[in-house]
C-alpha cells in the first residue's frame, strides 16, 4: 500500500520513518504553504499536492493538528485511499479509522519508531489498520468512538502530565543539576507502580497517612496557590487509595 501524508510533525515523521523502515511505497507528502518542515527531504519523498495524494494513495494520513484535521481532511477530493489520522481524543472521519500511538513522539529528524508502541484503533476497516500495526511490528487495540475521550485523558496523565510533574519538582527542590536524578526518581517510583499491587504500589507521606508532613508541603507552597491545590487533590487521592 501506499502511504501519502498529509502534515509535516511528529506523528506524520513517526508513520513516514516506520513505513520507510519496512520498505513500503511512499506517495508523498503535503505541507501547509507556511511550513518549514523537512519532513519530505527526511523522508527523501516529494512535497505533493493534496489533489495528487488522493489520487496516488492507497492509505492517506491526516498527520496536523487535532484543531486542524477536519478542515485539511475536508480539503481532500472524492478518492479510494483510506483516510486515517493519529488524534487520540478525535474519531474517524471520512469513513476511515483513527490510530493512535501509545507513545510521546520525538521531534521531526529525531530518532523515531513506533515497532515499540501500542496503536490504538477507532473506527472502520480494523483489518486494514490492523494490518498496518502488524507490518510495523507494533501491538494493537482498540477503543470505541464513545470511549475515546476519556481513552485519550488517560493517556495525557501517563504522558503529559508526568513530564509537568517532573516541570515541577524540578523548580521546587532548590538543588542544580538534579535532572537526571529526577529522571531517576520517577523510574523508581514507576517500576513501584508496575510490580507492585494495591497501595503497595505507591510511596510517600499521602500513602502513609502522615497528614502532618502533607500539610508542611502545602504550606510551603503558599506562594503558588495553583501547585499547592494540585498537590492537594493528588494527596488526597492517594490518601484514598491507601485506606483499608
Amino acid at each position: 500500500m501506499r502511504l501519502g501524508i498529509l502534515g509535516g510533525g511528529r506523528a506524520a515523521w513517526a508513520y513516514g520513518s516506520a513505513w520507510r523502515r519496512i520498505g513500503r511505497p511512499l506517495a508523498g507528502v503535503w505541507l501547509r504553504e507556511e511550513s518549514q518542515s523537512r519532513i519530505a527531504e527526511l523522508l527523501e519523498t516529494e512535497q505533493r499536492p493534496v489533489e495528487a495524494l488522493a489520487a496516488e494513495s492507497d492509505l492517506l494520513l491526516v498527520a496536523v493538528s487535532d484543531r486542524a484535521i477536519v478542515e485539511v481532511a475536508e480539503r481532500v477530493p472524492e478518492t479510494a485511499a483510506i483516510v486515517f489520522h493519529a488524534s487520540g481524543a478525535l474519531t474517524s472521519l471520512r469513513g476511515g479509522f483513527s490510530l493512535h500511538p501509545l507513545k510521546s513522539l520525538p521531534p521531526v529528524g529525531e530518532p523515531s519508531r513506533l515497532d515499540d508502541a501500542l496503536l490504538v484503533f477507532e473506527g472502520n476497516h480494523r483489518d486494514v489498520a490492523r494490518e498496518l500495526a502488524d507490518a510495523i511490528g507494533a501491538r494493537f487495540a482498540e477503543v470505541t468512538a464513545e470511549t475515546k475521550a476519556r481513552y485519550h485523558a488517560g493517556a495525557v496523565f501517563g504522558s503529559n502530565y508526568i513530564a509537568l510533574m517532573l516541570e515541577l519538582a524540578e523548580q521546587l527542590i532548590g538543588i542544580d543539576d538534579a535532572r537526571d536524578d529526577l529522571v531517576r526518581l520517577a523510574h523508581s517510583a514507576i517500576a513501584n507502580w508496575r510490580s507492585g499491587e494495591g497501595r503497595g504500589r505507591f510511596t510517600g507521606p499521602a500513602i502513609r497517612g502522615d497528614r502532618e508532613t502533607v500539610d508542611r508541603h502545602i504550606a510551603a507552597l503558599e506562594e503558588r496557590p495553583q501547585v499547592a491545590r494540585i498537590y492537594t487533590l493528588l494527596a488526597a487521592e492517594l490518601a484514598r487509595r491507601g485506606g483499608p
